[in-house]
Order: structure tokens, then sequence, then C-alpha cells
């Protein structure tokens, strides 16, 4: 059995002030983060929508959700909102009056009714007529002698042409108007068949989740169903409507309760009732109707996110939902392998990307792996958190659970395979050159360790970690120089040295000895030593059973 690894004094430092900086980006950072997103909102919409043709139109942003404002109204209000959600960053928008024109009553249209009294009409059958007639008669006194008609009754005509044009021009409907053009249902508002319609405000918008009118908008045939479940064939104005259900144009029925002072439809209040145009009416309700089986309540999925450790670096992939939560990731991996350790492939979707809660919980699992695992992975995969790998010892397999539990996170976790033979082979080899091409420095005639030789003692740990099963002898060499014996002890010190700091790496100490050969093995080029080669550290691996 491994035995358990001490933790590095200067590592455990690292890992304080990496969990520091994972909570200083949280409480500082995330407000500047925040005010930097609603000017840059603010910045960019009026410019695109300047783009787009929509001038004079003022941002106002709280968060992600702006509101519009219009030196003069628009002249296609609808056209400018749906630009608007075009803008990469917006999630919500509202208009402001100042956007749009209110149309008032056409009183200059109305229709006249006009009652005529025959000039030869008989004395006895005038007496005899309907007292309004008489009425008409008196009112009609003073008049023109050439005028024999009686005066007129003037009849309103309704306040909107049609349906369409009562969701295109109140503000409270701004968000209504986008919806009812991407579903293609203008032709039914603004049709000849009369039509009735139950009309969501912008507030009732506003009640869903966040991403539940970008669902609606991203499925035309779902935003069609939903929007046809709120309209009725026929003219009902509100004496019309009655205790029951009520089949609405989606093929689907709405549960209709009339009360004394109020009416409700499906259990939203109908607010505001009888705003007449010329193919039917509009009544207001407080909330959204949904046909059975759609439910815009439940929030999208959001995306997967991971770290990968290979032994030396941790790679970053997936969708985080801002700035903040991708420095939040990449300052866990900095704290446990510095910022060389680290690659940083995350993207940023604030609809979809990893919340602060859970990437606060992967950060966990990310600082938790490289002292505990010889490879793994922490991973969110859109409803779960994960751990999994090859652990160094029991004692960090446990530690290692222990963070995965407090965050929730399932785990799979292995022991090192055991090594073959041609395994021992290879990664003796494979020791050699790392050390060839990065040797272990020591201060000058000395067997303390080189200040830069603590990297290459971490990557030594992390290889030899790769399996169980086998046996290390750490091997010292110097040059000719100097006394034989001198030489042998110096060399005998150097690989003490080396051995007793890959166990303070994890390596188990009964897996590992060292020997000094001092000058016996020189190397040597053309029959001439090589002096510099000469003082070196080698490995010797084999399997044991």
């Amino acid at each position: 059995m491994a035995a358990e690894r001490p933790a590095p004094r200067y590592r455990r430092r690292i890992l304080g002030i990496g969990a520091l900086a994972v909570f200083a980006l949280y409480v500082i950072g995330a407000p500047f983060f925040v005010n930097s997103v609603e000017g840059d909102l603010e910045r960019r919409v009026p410019d695109e929508l300047a783009e787009s043709g929509f001038d004079g139109v003022v941002a106002a942003f709280s968060g992600q959700d702006g509101t519009l404002t219009c030196a003069a109204p628009l002249d296609d209000p609808e056209a400018a909102i749906s630009a608007a959600y075009d803008i990469r960053g917006v999630r919500s928008i509202d208009l402001d009056r100042s956007c749009r024109v209110n149309r008032a009553p056409q009183v200059d249209t109305s229709t006249t009714v006009a009652v005529t009294t025959p000039p030869d009409a008989d004395v006895d059958e005038a007496a005899g007529a309907d007292d309004a007639v008489d009425a008409d008669a008196a009112a009609a006194d003073g008049a023109s002698a050439a005028d024999e008609t009686a005066p007129t009754t003037t009849v309103p005509p309704p306040d909107f042409a049609t349906v369409g044009e009562i969701i295109a021009t109140d503000p409270q409907f701004s968000l209504l108007a986008v919806l009812v053009q991407d579903a293609s249902l203008a032709a039914v508002l603004d049709g000849a068949d009369p039509v009735t319609l139950f009309a969501p405000t912008d507030d009732a918008f506003d009640a869903l989740p966040a991403d539940a009118i970008a669902q609606l908008q991203a499925d035309p045939e779902l935003l069609s169903l939903v929007l046809s479940h709120h309209t009725v064939a026929g003219l009902l104005t509100a004496d019309d409507l009655v205790d029951g259900p009520l089949e609405t144009q989606s093929g689907s029925a709405v549960e209709l309760s009339v009360g004394d002072e109020l009416v409700t439809v499906d259990g939203m209040s109908v607010s505001e009732s009888d705003i007449v145009a010329g193919n039917g009416v509009v009544h207001v309700i407080d909330g959204l109707l949904l046909p059975g089986g759609v439910d815009l309540t439940a929030p999208e999925p959001l995306a997967a996110a991971s770290a990968m450790f290979d032994g030396g670096a941790v790679t970053l992939d997936g969708v985080v939902a801002s700035e903040v939560e991708r420095a939040v990731l990449v300052a866990a991996a900095t704290a446990a392998l510095g910022e060389a350790g680290v690659v940083d492939n995350l993207e940023v979707d604030p609809d979809v990307g990893l919340d602060a809660e859970t990437t606060a919980a992967l950060a966990q699992l990310v600082t938790a792996m490289p002292p505990n695992l010889v490879t793994g992975v922490a991973a969110f995969d859109g409803s779960t958190l994960s751990v999994g790998g090859v652990f160094v010892t029991e004692a960090g397999r446990d530690a290692l659970e222990a963070t995965a539990a407090s965050v929730g996170a399932t785990t799979s976790l292995e022991p090192p395979p055991e090594a073959t033979e041609e395994d021992a082979v290879d990664l003796e080899a494979e020791l050699n050159d790392f050390v060839a091409a990065n040797p272990i420095l020591f201060q000058p005639t000395s067997s303390v360790l080189d200040a830069s030789a603590g990297a290459v003692l971490d990557e030594l740990a992390s290889r030899l970690q790769q399996f169980s099963g086998v046996a290390v002898t750490v091997e010292g060499h110097t040059d000719s120089d100097g006394a034989a014996n001198e030489n042998l002890v110096l060399s005998q010190l150097r690989a003490i040295a080396v051995r007793d700091a890959l166990v303070e790496r994890g390596i188990a100490a009964e897996t590992i000895t060292a020997q000094g050969f001092g000058s016996e093995r020189p190397v040597l080029v053309d029959g001439v030593e090589d002096k510099a080669a000469s003082r070196r550290v080698e490995f010797r691996v084999v399997t044991v059973s």
C-alpha cells in the first residue's frame, strides 16, 4: 500500500492564496463586470440600431435587460424591438412610450343615422307618432325651414381598425407585438374574420424565466401554438363571456371563470376588457396562457464544462455565464499549477453558461485534483458534477472524495495500474531522458538542491505515479575531479536528497531507494570525460511482485 503523501508547505501557501483569489473575484470583481456589461450594451445597442435605420434611440440597461427611449416616434417600433433582440448580449427589451404613437379614435369618420319626417305628413299621424320622433321634432325647432331632415345621432366607430393595430400601438404589448410577427400571426389579427384576443402584457412575459422568451423565439412552431392559444374565433365582449371552457384557435380550450368583479382565463386575471377594433376585441390578461403539455417554467439546461488534468496541466473547456465565472476557474487551476499549467478554452454565453454556484463547486474540484490525482477530469454535464481519475495514494483518494461530497459531485476514482516489465523499461527511459534534458541541479560541492530543481522534481513525481508495482533506485554520479571517496559520499548524499524530495511529493518511501557511485561511471565522449554530463542523477526502474 502506498504511503500518504505529505503536502509541501509551499503548496499549501499557494492553495490558500488561490482560495483568497477566488473569493476576491466574486466579492470585488462581479460588480465591476456587471457595470462593464451595462455600459457596453448602452453604447452598442443605439449604434447597431442606427445602422439598421432606427436613429435617435437611447438605451438604458440593468444587467442585460434594457429600455429604449426615442427622440421622436419610430416608424416601425416592432421592427426596432426585433432588431434589438438580435444584438449580442441583450436578454429583454422594453420600448418607452416616446418611441410609439398611440392612435386616438377617428371621430371625423363617424357614421350618422338620419331620421326624416315627410313634409306632407298628416297632422293626426304626427300626433300619434313615437315619442322619440316628437322629441326629435322639438329639438329641430329653429332649424332652417328648407331643412326637412331630423337631426342625426352620432355612433362612434371602433378606436382601432384591427386587433393587430391595438397590439402594435399600445406600449404594454411591445413584446407581444414582436412575437406576433415572429409567429406570423399578424394575418389573423389584421384579417377580415372577427377574432377575440386575450393579450398578455409585457409584465406577464417578464414574470417568466429569463430564457422563456428566447425558447419561444427559437421555436416558431411552439410560439405559434402558444399565441394561437390566446385567440378565439368570433367577437366576444365581456358580456359574452360565461363560465366554462372556451375553445381557442390552437385547438385546445381555456377555462373561463366569470364573477361579478373579476374574470379569469385559466387562472389569469382580465385586468382590462373590451378594447374594441373593427375586426374584433382585446381583453388584457396578467399572465401567459399555455396549452396542455407546454412548460416554459423549466429552465433550459446549462451547457457542459470540464477541467482535464493530465499530470502537468489543467485544460478548461466548455461554456460559462460570464467573464467572472471564467476568472474563477482559471484562478483555481492557477493556484494549483501556476499560470504555465493552465490552458483556457472556455467560452462565454450568459443564457446557458455555467452559473456562479456551479462554477464555485467545479473550482473546488479543480483545485483538489493536482495534489491527489495522477490524471483526472472534473466536469459538469449540464445537470451533474463529477470527478474521476487515477489517485496517487489512498489518502489522496479519501481527500478528493471528501471534497466531491461537499459540493455534491459523483466520483469515479481508481488506483494506478500495475506496471508490466515493459512498462518499467519504458518508464526508466522516460525518466532518464527527462533528467538529461532537465538536469537536477545542486548548490556547488553540496547535496543541497538548487531552487530550480523543484519543478523538475514535481514532473518526475507525476511520472512515477503513473504505475503501481514498481521499485525505483535513484543513482547519484560525480565527475572525476577531487578525491574518489569524497565524490562517493557526495553522490550518495545527492541521491538521498532526490529520493527524499520525491517522497515529499507522494512517492511511497518503501518503493524508492538511493545509491551513490561517485566518479565510477563517468560519461566519455571520444574517450574524453564530459565532466558536466558526468555530474548527474539517473533512475533504475524494475517491477515488484
